[in-house]
């Protein structure tokens, strides 16, 4: 039995532009974040399957009876996919997640673990398979599998890294810059996105056209941001984070705490925009610029909600590998 331990990590991630509208093929612009998810895989003479993670705990069944179950579950989907593909398998599998932060951040923490997991699995068994794209797709599937939907915005950046232009049709990965000044901060709770998209969904079917026009206006800001971020126009790129963040307002995925948090930010002198990132109704805030870590929380009252700043920035590298 093959006794190396095969580890990878990936990235988290934030998105930009585009949320929402990249479900209907309109562009997106996500990026990577200098906050990672280890998986270390070895080989068990059974065939159990464990699991152990500092931060969710343990899980052990077999390989012959997995049912897929929270908080492993898209651990236990990409085993799955993974297998299924496979012939024979006559071993067993302990699996080691590490994360540098927590999955309640609404960080890209699905699609981070999902892309890891997967890479150990292909560099143990079919270590001939390095094309990322062919594990791009695969989780996606994954991801699809676990929630019913997902763009593969946040996959995309986790493997390739940097700031990523996105597009699900027809296919868009280009990769613009590595650097942009962001401040983010955690608004206190979190919604799932599955349960967001289907908030933004139920008023999409009432009025078809209005969304339609606003996902095209989401469309235009993403693209026209994507070129501003590859040249550099900082002061470009902060109007139209702020226009996108109107949009999404316009979505209904906007509360008050992230209302008030995103003109907190924009009354800044260094903050040229600010907007939600992500599906909204809780999760970050993002501003394009550089704040000082002790102005956010503002006071003792966010601190009790949660809210506070997350010191991270934008990782040029994606999906890395450990020997």
């Amino acid at each position: 039995m093959n006794k190396k331990n095969y580890m990878a990590s990936a990235p988290g991630s934030l998105m930009l532009f585009g949320e929402h509208a990249v479900l209907h093929d309109k562009q997106a612009i996500v990026c990577s974040i200098n906050k990672r998810i280890k998986v270390s895989l070895s080989l068990r003479e059974d065939r159990q399957i464990c699991i152990k993670s500092g931060q969710l705990g343990s899980f052990n069944s077999s390989l012959d009876n997995l049912i897929v179950e929270w908080p492993f579950h898209f651990i236990l989907e990409a085993i799955k996919y993974f297998t299924s593909e496979l012939t024979e398998i006559n071993f067993g599998l302990d699996l080691c997640v590490e994360s540098e932060f927590a999955e309640t951040l609404g960080l890209g923490s699905s699609a981070a673990v999902t892309v890891a997991t997967l890479k150990t699995l292909y560099d143990c068994f079919l270590p001939e398979m390095k094309d990322l794209k062919n594990l791009f797709f695969a989780a996606r599937n994954v991801i699809r599998k676990v929630q019913g939907i997902g763009s593969g915005a946040d996959i995309a950046a986790s493997i390739f890294g940097g700031i990523i232009a996105y597009k699900m049709s027809p296919f868009l990965i280009d990769k613009i810059s590595n650097h942009l000044p962001l401040v983010v901060i955690y608004s206190g709770s979190k919604t799932p996105t599955v349960d967001a998209i289907h908030h933004v969904n139920k008023l999409h079917k009432k009025y078809p056209h209005i969304f339609s026009t606003i996902y095209d206006a989401m469309d235009k800001c993403a693209i026209d941001a994507a070129i501003a971020i590859k040249n550099n126009e900082l002061s470009r790129v902060g109007e139209l984070m702020n226009i996108h963040q109107g949009l999404q307002d316009s979505l209904g995925v906007n509360n008050y705490v992230l209302s008030d948090l995103i003109y907190a930010m924009r009354e800044h002198k260094h903050i040229l925009g600010a907007k939600i990132s992500g599906a909204g109704l809780g999760d970050c805030v993002i501003g394009l610029g550089e704040i000082m870590l002790d102005h956010f929380p503002r006071d003792s009252h966010e601190v009790k909600k949660g809210i506070r700043q997350i010191d991270v920035s934008i990782e040029n590298l994606g999906l890395r590998t450990y020997t």
